[in-house]
């Protein structure tokens, strides 16, 4: 499994609001991509770009509870400096 690119300075954001800050933007990216029906493949690539944020939205959302070490974390997540 290849592991998920996310901005740094985006993991930084999340990983010290409120959990009701990203539990909010964890619920609106989950009913944006229930709402897309992707056609093309830039749509599919959109789509695909989304997924990729959710799910790494998600694995913060565990490493602040306490359900993922750092380290797993890390197995799934790349930061990146952009």
């Amino acid at each position: 499994m290849a592991t998920i690119t996310f901005p740094l300075n985006t993991f930084n954001h999340f990983q010290t609001c409120s959990a009701e800050i990203l539990e909010e933007e964890i619920s609106r990216a989950s009913i944006r991509l229930k709402l897309q029906n992707p056609q093309t493949a830039e749509e599919r690539l959109l789509y695909q770009q989304e997924l990729d944020r959710l799910s790494a939205l998600k694995y913060i959302s565990q490493l602040r509870k306490g359900k993922l070490s750092r380290d797993d974390f890390n197995q799934k997540v790349t930061l990146t400096a952009l």
